[in-house]
């Protein structure tokens, strides 16, 4: 295994617990090889084991502390067998994260669970090089007689794995809403970390009207037209969005369901409504980082304040809104901060209701604060 120098000023932040390997970390730039797997030493001293990869974030992750672990079938199956006793109380449901990239001790992995079939969502090449360690550790702890699917990105569909595939597309039952999931594709269909803020949409959507910008794979709709809701609107510039909804809809007999889907930029959405006067008792929003219309692009960091200043112009006296952000780089630090700058514009009384993370079975790092699936703020407008 090939021996890297790192920074004095790296150690310690690997030493406490932080996963991710930075270019700046070493002391030679040309030490960094995709898919290398990497001794990380400081003067000769021994500090981490750590894999090197292309990524969106950070140029590898750290494996192990320890100096003299195996990095084989093992200890895969450690990290397994750890994630899978965290997950206890889940095993019941339809639909679960198995296991959470960097929360388990593996980034560059996740793995979620639907009707009892896995898929396993590879982040990088270079970790999926090791492809055949890691199901032979999964297979130690969960058994060699389970449907498995790997999705690796820039691919749109799967690849089995071992297993018969249930045919597809399968419905999965949540807190009562029916979600069909297609685990042919690669593509996430149904966001496992939005549970709680789903449940929250069908218990409280009786009678209110719905306005849902940037839907995507949120299942919120659904879930607030199951919970009564008596007619929602849903803005997202994708038409991928639209195809979901309708089958989520179709799967819970709603197809006559007073649901108006536009696939237009939300931005220019907000301008007709607040132009008409058009107002909802419930907004749910959840922008990516970062998505292109057809005449503008939205931007997380640049534009969510003067959209949710919008959201308020329409918001009826009373009205709930849920403002959610997944992007890895945007912690709920960032949300706050957000959402109390469009607060200090608005002329009415906003407070807060509740704050919304992952679910338990998105465990995260605490060393890393980047590690949290979902951020997610609920307001009340008066």
């Amino acid at each position: 295994m090939k021996r890297v120098q790192i920074t004095g000023k790296s150690v310690r932040k690997f030493e406490d617990g932080y996963p991710i390997v930075a270019l700046t970390d070493l002391e030679n730039n040309k030490d960094f090889e995709s898919g290398a797997w990497v001794q990380l030493e400081n003067h000769g001293h021994f500090v981490a084991t750590a894999y090197f990869a292309k990524q969106h974030r950070g140029i590898g992750y750290v494996l192990s502390l320890k100096e003299n672990e195996p990095i084989d079938e093992r200890f895969f199956a450690g990290k397994f067998r750890a994630a899978a006793a965290k997950r206890g109380a889940f095993a019941d449901q339809a639909a679960y994260r198995l296991f959470n990239g960097t929360g388990d001790g593996l980034g560059g992995l996740v793995v979620d669970v639907y009707n009892g079939c896995y898929v396993f969502r590879w982040q990088n090449a270079a970790l999926k090089q090791q492809a055949r360690l890691i199901y032979a550790g999964f297979e130690r702890i969960m058994g060699k007689d389970k449907v498995v699917v790997a999705a690796t990105p820039g691919q749109e569909t799967t690849q089995l794995i071992s297993g018969q595939l249930p045919d597809q597309p399968m419905n999965v039952l949540e807190n009562s809403v029916t979600y069909p999931v297609d685990l042919t594709l690669s593509r996430q269909q149904l966001a496992l970390e939005f549970r709680e803020t789903r449940d929250w949409a069908r218990q409280t959507s009786q009678r209110k009207r719905v306005l849902n910008l940037f839907s995507a794979e949120t299942g919120l709709v659904t879930a607030a037209m199951v919970g009564g809701a008596i007619e929602a609107v849903t803005v997202d510039p994708t038409n991928r969005a639209t195809t979901t909804l309708q089958a989520q809809l179709a799967a819970n007999n709603l197809e006559q369901a007073p649901v108006e889907m536009r696939t237009m930029d939300v931005t220019n959405y907000l301008d007709y409504a607040i132009k008409h006067g058009l107002t909802f008792d419930t907004i749910m929003i959840n922008p990516p980082a970062f998505i292109r219309g057809k005449k503008r692009a939205f931007t997380l960091d640049q534009d969510l304040q003067a959209l949710v200043e919008q959201a308020f112009q329409v918001a009826q006296s009373g009205a709930k809104i849920l403002v959610t952000a997944t992007a890895p780089m945007y912690s709920m630090k960032n949300l706050q901060s957000t959402v109390n700058a469009a607060v200090e514009n608005y002329t009415g009384h906003v407070t807060a209701f509740n704050t919304y993370n992952s679910p338990d079975d998105f465990l995260t790092n605490v060393a890393d604060r980047h590690s949290e699936s979902l951020k997610g703020l609920l307001l009340s407008v008066d």
